[in-house]
């Protein structure tokens, strides 16, 4: 019982200081990133896509842009699928479609196979 009292207030506290908890299955997230077409307009390298209507999907990237929008990288991530009007990459129209329509387990899933890098 105190494991778990630990554990909880240590997730917490992580939440709390803006740390996001990756939750999602990353193999997971490579199928639903190309079950919606998201390498059409994406370059990532771990999902082979070489799209160039969006911002390339690098760590380097994603922190930065991260960082701009004043939120914890996979925040930023999951924000940007949801809601991709909330922040537009600097030299990109706002064209992203929202995917707010991904399950929850779609959406942990996807944001932890971008983050992943």
């Amino acid at each position: 019982m105190i494991r778990l009292v630990v554990l909880f207030s240590l997730a917490a506290a992580l939440v709390a200081a803006g740390v996001a908890i990756a939750a999602g299955n990353p193999a997971a997230g490579k199928k639903v990133y190309a079950a919606n077409g998201c390498g059409g307009c994406h370059t990532f390298k771990p999902a082979g896509s070489t799209g160039t209507i969006g911002p390339a999907l690098t760590k380097v990237r994603l922190a930065a842009d991260a960082k701009r929008a004043e939120q914890p990288p996979t925040t930023f991530i999951r924000t940007s699928i949801v809601k991709p009007r909330a922040f537009v990459a600097s030299g990109y129209k706002p064209v992203m479609p929202s995917f707010s329509k991904l399950s929850t387990k779609q959406l942990d899933d996807l944001v932890a196979f971008i983050a992943k890098g």
